[in-house]
């Protein structure tokens, strides 16, 4: 019989049939030592189950709406998960690190309530444009999390993880703010495994980059209207996602009136924080 889950691992997917078994394999190369599930929910009214490996470390979400969201596709795996720490993977990224990777973050995140797994940039060819945060670093609280100017993702404990909300395109901000909330304000940075945000043509975050204004408008307006819904953590939030938006627009003026080029955003913020 196949353990119990530890971890479980959210996965949206719209239009991805030839990605997602690059994402859900490279979850299965760094899971060594952990009982991990990976729950995938299709927002494009797609069985993936034909693009995968008979594997019960896989679990899929009904078919529902088609185009409802990555909020809504990710809250319901969150329905199903059953792991006791929960983090979340798109089906077009992927995970690096050793073979062990996953049991070395939950070994963290069990200690300190939560850790943090870093982010790799890559652009098509592999390179790496950014890492985030640099390598080296044992940990990230509040103030470290204003510089970093990228998603970082949490693994976090299920029995504090709430729905994911329907903002645009900075949900998993919002929902990994939380569970560094949660945490104290202060979490481990994972040394053995890192998120790969793998850029491709026709992502939303590259054909919708003027959206995150809107989203970081949004979440500012609901802490105003809410200054305790993330306890005394708010105003800590607050400044985080007031900074990343005043980047977002001095990297939007960049661009404009230039050829975009893919990852600018992310080449934008590394070019900056050199300068700095």
């Amino acid at each position: 019989m196949h353990p119990a889950p530890e971890i479980s691992i959210l996965m949206a997917a719209h239009g991805l049939r030839a990605e997602i078994a690059t994402a859900v394999a490279s979850v299965f190369a760094c899971a060594e030592g952990a009982a991990v599930e990976v729950i995938i929910a299709s927002d494009d009214g797609t069985d993936y189950r034909e693009c995968l490996p008979a594997d019960p470390r896989l679990v899929f979400a009904p078919i529902g709406p088609i185009a409802s969201g990555a909020p809504a596709a990710r809250n319901r795996a969150l329905a199903l998960a059953r792991g006791d720490f929960i983090t979340m993977l798109d089906a077009d990224d992927g995970y690096e690190g050793t073979a062990d990777g996953l049991a070395a973050t939950l070994a963290l995140a069990r200690k300190a309530g939560a850790a943090v797994i870093p982010s790799i940039i890559r652009a098509p060819d592999g390179t790496a444009i950014r890492r985030v945060p640099p390598p080296g670093t044992a940990s990230l609280g509040w103030c470290e999390w204003r510089q970093v100017f990228a998603s970082l993702h949490l693994l976090r404990p299920r029995a504090t993880a709430e729905p994911f909300r329907p903002f645009r395109l900075i949900d998993d901000v919002w929902w990994d703010l939380q569970g560094l909330a949660h945490a104290g304000g202060r979490a481990p940075v994972s040394a053995a495994l890192a998120y790969r945000y793998q850029l491709r043509a026709g992502q939303l975050t590259e054909t919708r980059a003027g959206a995150f204004d809107a989203d970081y408008a949004e979440a500012l307006a609901i802490l105003h209207d809410n200054p305790d819904i993330f306890g005394t953590a708010t105003h800590e939030v607050a400044r985080i996602l007031w900074r990343w938006r005043a980047m977002n627009r001095h990297a939007e003026r960049a661009a404009t009136g230039k050829p975009r080029m893919l990852g600018h955003y992310h080449r934008h913020v590394a070019a900056y924080l050199t300068r700095a």
